[in-house]
């Protein structure tokens, strides 16, 4: 759900077109097709939000440890919680009456237990720079004189400061375009000095994630899932080297892609589907979906 180039409403809602196709498909109907017309047997819905729809992580957290607080007469904390659960937000309105009970918004990852391993999924932009204000996790623990919890403190700031800058540029279509326009603009240059999005896994994902786990997360999962540079693909860090790794531990690392259509790799999204049955063979697959609508496993 794109909040950023969109208004929080038309982000849910859609736009409608002019045909009898929309606009702009919102995340009400995307739910709706997926839960009811597909007819999947979906018994827990986590929602994880992303750099793109920060804003519903931010008006959750706001609320649980500021408003929230305030209201009842008690302390408030200085900033929203750096991570929290939250069984009935408000975003559950939008899933068919039948799913509301069983959706919940976890932030800023979600971890669980497959086929004896422990997988942890995020959305991934805590591994990119950019969204941190130019600033990694190990340059602030080192500016920090090792201090960890101030330099991960800090990291999160940096990285809700670019949020809300980021958020504000659905406010006005002006704005939205005038920004669009720009970024374009500019996105050539950032990929000279080597930017992260639409990058396969590479040593500099890599060497982030273990940075995210050691320093912000302080977990040590078997496999890490993640999807914000939208290509889809696997590796471990193992292929970091012993001498350059932060956590001796083999990490599966898998990148689900996105549903962005790429015209010339033929693609118009990609997705993981995992399955803890052992006779389905691998736990964890990576599909990918032609701009025919065909699904097809992709081999890695």
């Amino acid at each position: 759900m794109d909040a950023n180039i969109s208004s929080l409403t038309k982000a849910i809602e859609g736009l409608k077109g002019t045909g009898s196709w929309p606009k702009q498909i919102g995340f009400r109907t995307w739910l709706s097709y997926l839960l009811e017309d597909g007819g999947l047997d979906v018994g827990r819905i986590v929602y994880i939000p992303g750099n793109h729809d920060y804003i519903i992580w931010n008006i959750l957290s706001t609320d649980k440890a500021f408003v929230q607080p305030i209201s009842q007469g008690k302390v408030p904390t200085d900033l929203p919680l750096i991570e929290a659960t939250f069984s009935q937000p408000f975003i559950r309105g939008i899933a068919p009456q039948r799913m509301r009970d069983k959706f919940e918004v976890i932030y800023p990852d979600h971890e669980f237990d497959l086929a004896g391993c422990s997988v942890l999924v995020t959305h991934g932009h805590y591994l990119d720079d950019q969204q941190a204000l130019f600033k990694s996790l190990d340059e602030l623990v080192q500016k920090e004189g090792g201090n960890e919890a101030k330099a991960v403190r800090k990291f999160f700031i940096g990285t809700a400061q670019y949020q809300a800058v980021a958020n504000a540029v659905s406010y006005l279509k002006g704005t939205r375009e005038f920004v669009d326009k720009a970024h374009k603009a500019l996105s050539g240059l950032i990929d000279i000095f080597g930017k992260l999005r639409n990058q396969p896994i590479n040593a500099k994902m890599l060497r982030a994630i273990e940075m995210y786990l050691l320093y912000f997360r302080k977990k040590r999962p078997d496999v890490f899932i993640f999807g914000h540079t939208h290509e889809p693909g696997r590796k471990s860090t193992k292929a970091l080297g012993h001498e350059n790794r932060l956590i001796q531990k083999d990490i599966d690392v898998w990148n689900d892609g996105s549903f962005i259509e790429d015209k010339s790799l033929g693609r118009a999204g990609s997705f993981i589907v995992t399955n803890d049955n052992p006779e389905s063979g691998e736990p964890i697959k990576l599909y990918e979906l032609d701009l025919k609508g065909n699904v097809k496993e992709k081999i890695i």
